[in-house]
């Protein structure tokens, strides 16, 4: 729980990006019934509900639906999954990594990554490879244990660093601790669009209750199982242990598992198992499934009135502009010289002053 501006925020982690469709409904009626009635989406794919006017009963609400396993551990909870890797990988590494009493010290900022997210992540597995701070490590798998044992290995030898990466030498000194070496370096992959989902934005990354709702309905139907089975459709294979795996369906496509779930993406898109109708569901809710929607690639801090700092209301400002975007680079709104949330790479920066907003370029 922080105090923002406009009230106490609540920030939920969920592992993975994943939500079953009963907790999301929780969500939104948290949102709604104790909150400022949105639910933001976080570029690590968490969500968090601000303007809480009873905290003690959010957290007791959010609790009973499954979403704060572990009190000790809460702030370490950081994974971000592809939406094609095994639910089933995400919570075996969440189950435990608060199973490890001294993996509570891990910094807030640590992240697990399980496939290609596109963000860096301290360590990862990729196509059953560890990679710290996406160097590959030759010796170690990148199994929950490898991910688990690398995390030690870095409460070891840091003091004050934050992440992998400003640990001098850091992807060296923790393989060599794990009796393994440090390779060759690989960017962040590309996030995955696998088929069977059907993906869509959450502008500016705010949910409200009702989109909330309807998503978690989308989740429900689309785990009613469509019909028998065909004959080139078999069920999937047992997973290799410790690797992400996709949950193959009909001609090879990935879906999700039969628990009406709905994934978050760190993109502040949502995916659902695509179903006849479903696409045409999301738009009437007032997310986005056109990849060449204007709204795609725009972004914002909280701006007015959530932090104090602000000079703008950007994100009611960025709405208002956004149907005359002159553009095709992604676009950042800021309420400060902070700019909080920039994304990497080329972004255009919309970035309040005193005297209005200044248009910056990279």
């Amino acid at each position: 729980m922080h105090q923002a501006a406009d009230g106490p925020l609540a920030r939920v982690r969920t592992p993975g990006g994943i939500l079953t469709a009963s907790q999301l409904r929780e969500l939104a009626r948290c949102a709604r019934d104790l909150g400022s009635g949105v639910i933001e989406l976080t570029s690590r794919a968490n969500v968090q509900v601000r303007g809480l006017r009873d905290p003690a009963a959010f957290a007791a609400r959010i609790a009973e639906a499954g979403l704060r396993p572990s009190d000790t551990h809460e702030r370490v909870r950081n994974i971000v999954a592809a939406p094609s890797v095994d639910g089933a990988l995400v919570a075996e590494l969440d189950r435990s990594l608060c199973a490890r009493p001294e993996l509570a010290g891990l910094p807030g900022r640590f992240l697990f990554a399980l496939g290609g997210t596109g963000l860096p992540a301290d360590a990862a597995s990729v196509d059953g490879r560890l990679l710290l701070a996406g160097y590959e490590v030759d010796g170690v798998p990148g199994t929950v244990h490898g991910l688990l044992e690398a995390a030690a290995a870095f409460l070891r030898l840091r003091t004050d660093e934050w992440r992998v990466s400003e640990l001098v030498d850091g992807p060296a000194r923790i393989a060599a601790e794990l009796n393994g070496t440090a390779g060759a370096y690989r960017p962040p992959l590309h996030p995955e669009r696998p088929a069977g989902l059907v993906e869509a934005l959450v502008p500016l990354g705010r949910l409200t209750p009702e989109q909330a709702l309807a998503l978690a309905g989308l989740a429900e139907r689309a785990s009613t199982p469509a019909g028998p089975a065909g004959p080139a459709e078999r069920p999937p294979e047992p997973p290799t242990p410790g690797r992400p795996v996709a949950h193959p369906g009909p001609a090879g496509r990935v879906t999700v598992p039969p628990d009406s779930e709905v994934r978050l993406s760190p993109r502040r898109t949502v995916f659902v198992a695509d179903r006849p109708g479903v696409g045409g569901a999301l738009e009437a809710a007032g997310l986005i499934t056109d990849p060449d929607s204007p709204w795609t690639g725009v972004t914002a801090c909280a701006g007015r009135p959530g932090c104090a700092k602000a000079l703008a209301d950007v994100r009611a400002d960025a709405a208002r502009w956004v149907p005359r975007r002159h553009t095709e680079l992604p676009v950042h709104w800021a309420g400060c010289e902070r700019q909080c949330g920039l994304p990497p790479g080329r972004v255009v920066r919309m970035v309040a002053t005193a005297d209005g907003y200044e248009e910056r370029h990279q």
